[in-house]
C-alpha cells in the first residue's frame, strides 16, 4: 500500500495548480511540481522566493509579509490574494493555500499552492460593472420620468384649476408644452429599452456630430413659454450661433432637463436661470445658474455621490431621493466631459460642464 505522502506526491505533480514547499530554515524551495516549473519557466535549482516576491506589487508585498508573519506552526490559510507582474508585463492574481508545519521552527516547512484566479477576477469585474452599468440606466430613467410627470402634474393643475384666468395663447402653449414633454418621455423610455436593456444591460452611448446652440434654443422653448405661469425667468446666451459636438442628444440633453428642474426647485418666484454657453480652443464650457437659495457649505462636498445627504425639499415642498446630480456626473462623464459648480447660500448655485468640441 502507498504511503500518504507518495500519494499526495503523485497528486500534486498532475495538479494545474502551482504546488510547493519551501524550508524556511534556508528559504528555498525544497519541492515545486511541474505546474509551478512550467509556469515560471524555471527548475527547482533556479527558483527563489526572494526572486519571485520581487514580482509582488509593494502594496500586495506588504500583505503577503503580514500574513507570513501571522502563521505558525500548525496553522492552515486559504484565503491570501495577491497579484503578480511577471516580466513580460502580464499581471496575474492568485489565491495562495499554506500550511506551516514541522516538529519545530528549525525544521518548519511551508507547503501550500497557487491558484490562478486571474480570469475569474476579470469575469467578477465584468460582472460588477453590468451591475453597475444596469443601476445607472435604471436611476437615469426612473429619475428622468419623474421630472416630467412632475411638470405634466404642474401643468394640468393650472388648467384645470386656473383656467378661467387663462387665455386662449397661455392654454394652447400648456398642451404644447404637454405634448412635448410627453414625446421626450416616452421616446426616453424606448431608447433605454432598445438601445440598452437588449444590450446585455450596459450603456451605449450613440453619439453623432451636432449643433449644440441649436438643440439647446429648441429646448429652451419649452421654458420660455412657462415664464408668467411658473414666475421665473429664464435666459439663454451664447458665444457663436454654431458650435458643434459629437453627443447622444437624448441622454446628453437629460443633464439639462435635470439642471434647471433642479434651479427651478431652489428658486424663488421673480427669479432667474440662466445657461451661457463658450466655444473654447479645443472644449465647450457651459454653465447654468440661478439666484436660487445655494447649497449649504456641509452638502457641497457629497452633491455628486449617489443618495447623498444632500438631498432636501424644494421651496414647495417636493421630495427628493438624492440621484439627480450623481445621474448628471455619470452623463456628463460618458461624453468624456467634467462637471464642477459654485454655489453660496442665499446667493445662487452656477453648475460648469465642459465636454470636448467636435473637431
Amino acid at each position: 500500500m502507498n504511503k500518504p505522502s507518495s500519494i499526495l506526491l503523485k497528486f500534486a505533480e498532475k495538479d494545474q495548480r502551482l504546488c510547493f514547499a519551501v524550508q524556511l530554515k534556508t528559504h528555498r524551495f525544497i519541492y515545486v511540481n511541474p505546474a509551478f516549473k512550467a509556469f515560471f519557466n524555471m527548475q527547482i535549482e533556479e527558483a527563489d522566493p526572494a526572486r519571485l516576491l520581487e514580482l509582488v506589487p509593494p502594496a500586495d508585498l506588504e500583505y503577503l509579509q503580514s500574513s507570513y508573519s501571522s502563521l505558525q506552526l500548525g496553522d492552515y490559510k486559504d484565503d491570501i490574494e495577491f497579484r503578480l507582474n511577471l516580466p513580460d508585463g502580464k499581471e496575474y492574481q492568485f489565491r495562495l493555500t499554506v500550511y506551516l508545519h514541522g516538529k519545530s521552527e528549525e525544521k518548519a516547512v511551508l507547503t501550500g499552492y497557487l491558484e490562478d484566479i486571474t480570469a475569474a477576477k476579470a469575469h467578477e469585474r465584468r460582472l460588477d460593472d453590468l451591475s453597475n452599468r444596469k443601476n445607472a440606466v435604471l436611476n437615469i430613467l426612473s429619475h428622468d420620468l419623474a421630472g416630467p410627470l412632475g411638470a405634466i402634474q404642474n401643468y394640468t393643475y393650472l388648467l384645470s384649476k386656473q383656467k378661467s384666468v387663462l387665455d386662449v395663447e397661455q392654454v394652447a402653449k400648456m398642451i404644447s408644452a404637454i405634448e412635448k414633454i410627453s414625446k421626450r418621455s416616452t421616446n426616453l423610455i424606448q431608447q433605454f429599452v432598445r438601445n440598452e436593456f437588449l444590450e446585455s444591460m450596459g450603456v451605449e452611448v450613440s453619439k453623432t456630430r451636432v449643433n449644440l446652440v441649436e438643440k439647446l434654443e429648441y429646448f429652451m422653448t419649452d421654458y420660455y413659454g412657462v415664464q408668467d405661469t411658473s414666475n421665473l425667468n429664464f435666459e439663454f446666451n451664447t458665444s457663436s450661433k454654431e458650435i458643434y459636438a459629437d453627443i447622444d442628444d437624448a441622454k446628453f440633453m437629460q443633464v439639462f432637463n435635470n439642471l434647471i428642474s433642479n434651479a427651478m426647485k431652489f428658486t424663488p418666484d421673480g427669479g432667474k436661470i440662466t445657461i451661457n454657453m463658450e466655444k473654447r480652443e479645443e472644449t465647450i464650457l457651459i454653465s447654468v445658474s440661478d439666484t436660487g437659495i445655494g447649497i449649504p457649505k456641509e452638502f457641497q462636498a457629497q452633491l455628486f455621490e449617489k443618495f447623498n445627504k444632500a438631498r432636501r425639499p424644494s421651496l414647495k415642498g417636493e421630495p427628493s431621493v438624492g440621484l439627480g446630480m450623481s445621474i448628471i456626473k455619470t452623463i456628463v462623464e460618458w461624453h468624456d466631459g467634467k462637471i464642477w459648480f459654485e454655489s453660496e447660500e442665499n446667493q445662487g448655485s452656477t453648475f460648469y460642464i465642459e465636454i470636448p468640441a467636435s473637431k
